[in-house]
């Protein structure tokens, strides 16, 4: 479908942009009457009315508003709407600023506040020390990423919300606020959509549901002074988008907004043109619905007084292959491309973990209960692979949290792997692509590890010694399983703990007795603790000792000397040590295959699949 013709009107009110003349804020008295762009549905821009009510001097340090009142038709029906930032406002003809602000909710008159365009002129300045900035920009900052990756904190919604950076958008004073921009959700559960708005919307963001208009083709012809525009998170299956008005064009230049989508500076986005299929009135807060057309150029500002876009070349998006087989053995493929903006890179785990969480619900048309086989990694442009490996049963219990199904945990330690790579503070992660893929089996798998013995209460170094383990499935039989473990001939001291347990068990354990080998100091220690993750289904054994060590910048120095611990201690001015007071002589792991059926494991007959567990037991052994 052709859309240039339908722009031609809309085309004439814009040109010669190059030759567009600027109506000085010194002028702008009260009682002026102007008229604004904006599209209220479809691509074509309409226009209403406003009526200047007071200049505002120094609404922030040397920043100026210009109060109006909307008039019109439609524009007085649905009010200042979500979706309306960047509506260019003419006096005479000439551009005199950008529609950006609500004022309070329910209130009685269509008031807002105009960014004055001379201010948001400056932004295309700043384009000129780009590279510089880029290369000045700070470190990610402090993030649990890390910590759900590892299963060592809760994935809980809340942890993966990048409060720094979502509270840029709340820098101003009540009752002026920047108007919420609309992130449209393509093709989402109501349920994701209802956790994403209590989410977004304290930083300035309205989550709703929306589809894509993919199969219209525009071109660039189509970005006008108020045509609506997007800036894109995410597409393919679905598509994640702000949607927000173009102020000003002039040759492939743009701006938008007039106000900051994150404040973030120099950025990296796609934009794309957006259709409004309507505006939604409501006295507390209006908002237009949008979907995006077709991307078409850059964002590449992002600051106070509002974004600055180039059309042309479009910037670089990661692809994330997703494959669901469900429980009948269906097979289902999903393709997205998401953003590789670095300063984003604190928020795209929470936005990826939405798309993953709706997938999955999506493919298996339900949100109960039921096991998931994931195979997976992120794989970076240098050939190295984070693996993502692991199994997750239909319900898992964290303390202090409550409970996880399958779903919602192994989307939860994918989107903190990618966010410890991503938002690392290191170096650029460079991410190649994350392919992942998920198989679905009916019910809860999981077991605990119930009571755990040995065959002998004292042995010396070099021994054999046989572990045995009784493994209590979820409402099913007890299974016995048994290991040998070799005890170091290393191995000194009046007794070491034998140590079983599930995958995380272990972690929290490792991270109570010795913290430190948690705090990664580079990106190849980062890599290799996250390939080094322990599974959900394997039942893990350690020979541990008591010791006196101590972990700097994530090196463990074991077995010191006193004289050697005390120099260390003393002389460790960073504060960059943690104690060892155990050491780990040995670990060995078993995957853990259970019948699948709530008998007896001494049956014929049953198939056996993977189980998660949880739990661990420790017991004494003499040394002689």
């Amino acid at each position: 479908m052709k859309l240039r013709g339908i722009f031609s009107t809309v085309l004439l009110l814009a040109a010669p942009l190059a030759a567009q003349n600027f109506f000085p804020l010194e002028q702008i008295k009260p009682g002026m009457r102007g008229t604004g762009l904006t599209v209220f549905s479809g691509y074509q821009p309409e226009e209403f009315q406003v009526e200047v009510v007071e200049v505002l001097r120094n609404f922030h340090p040397n920043r100026n508003l210009i109060l109006v009142r909307l008039q019109g038709k439609k524009a007085e029906f649905t009010g200042v709407a979500a979706g309306m930032s960047g509506s260019p406002i003419y006096f005479d003809g000439k551009l005199a600023g950008a529609l950006s602000y609500s004022i309070a909710a329910f209130v009685k008159e269509p008031l807002a506040g105009v960014t004055p365009i001379s201010e948001m002129l400056e932004i295309i300045e700043r384009e000129a020390s780009r590279n510089s900035e880029l290369a000045a920009a700070r470190e990610s900052g402090e993030n649990k990423f890390l910590e759900m990756a590892l299963g060592l904190v809760a994935p809980s919604w809340e942890n993966f919300t990048p409060t720094h950076l979502l509270q840029q958008r709340l820098t101003t004073a009540q009752p002026f606020q920047p108007l919420l921009v609309p992130l449209n959700f393509s093709g989402f559960q109501p349920d994701l959509l209802a956790q994403a708005t209590e989410l977004l919307k304290p930083a300035g963001f309205l989550a709703m549901s929306g589809g894509t208009a993919s199969d219209e083709k525009v071109d660039k012809d189509a970005f006008v002074p108020g045509a609506a525009v997007s800036a894109v998170l995410v597409t393919g299956a679905t598509d994640i988008e702000a949607i927000g008005t173009v102020t000003y064009r002039e040759g492939n230049k743009m701006l938008a907004f007039g106000h900051p989508f994150f404040n973030s500076g120099p950025v990296e986005l796609p934009i794309a043109l957006a259709k409004v299929l309507t505006v939604v009135p409501s006295e507390l807060s209006a908002f237009k619905i949008g979907v995006s057309a077709q991307m078409l150029g850059a964002l590449r500002q992002d600051r106070t007084t509002g974004i600055y876009g180039e059309l042309g070349n479009l910037p670089r998006m990661l692809p994330m292959n997703v494959r669901y087989v469900d429980e009948t053995g269906k097979a289902s493929s999903y393709q997205f491309q998401f953003t590789d903006e670095r300063s984003l890179n604190t928020l795209m785990p929470l936005i990826l973990r939405f798309v993953l969480v709706n997938t999955l619900q999506s493919g298996r048309l339900a949100i109960g209960e039921n096991s998931l086989q994931l195979t997976g990694a992120v794989r970076l442009l240098d050939g190295q692979k984070v693996s993502l490996d692991n199994f997750y049963p239909g319900l898992t219990a964290i303390p202090g949290f409550g409970s996880l199904n399958g779903i919602l945990q192994s989307t939860g330690e994918v989107a903190g792997v990618l966010g410890a790579v991503m938002a690392n503070n290191f170096q650029p992660a460079n991410v190649a692509a994350v392919d992942l893929s998920f198989t679905s089996l009916p019910g809860r798998r999981s077991a605990s590890v119930d009571h755990v013995w040995l065959d002998r209460n004292e042995a010396e170094p070099g021994d054999s010694i046989n572990v045995f383990t009784r493994v209590k499935i979820h409402r099913g039989a007890e299974v016995l399983v048994r290991k040998t473990l070799v005890i170091p001939k290393t191995a000194s001291g009046a007794f070491l703990n034998v140590v079983v347990g599930s995958g995380r068990d272990m972690t929290l354990l490792e991270q109570r007795s010795a913290p430190g080998r948690f705090a990664v100091q580079n990106f190849e220690q980062l890599t290799t603790l996250l390939n080094a993750r322990r599974r959900n289904d394997f039942l893990y054994y350690q020979l541990r000792v008591p010791d006196r060590g101590l972990v700097i910048e994530g090196e463990e120095l074991s077995s010191l000397p006193p004289t050697a611990f005390a120099v260390l201690q003393t002389q460790n001015l960073k504060g960059n040590a943690t104690f060892a007071r155990e050491r780990t002589l040995l670990e060995l792991q078993h995957k853990i295959m259970l019948p699948s059926a709530p008998h007896s494991s001494a049956e014929r007959g049953q198939e056996h699949l993977p189980y998660a567990l949880t739990g661990s037991k420790t017991i004494r052994l003499r040394l002689r």
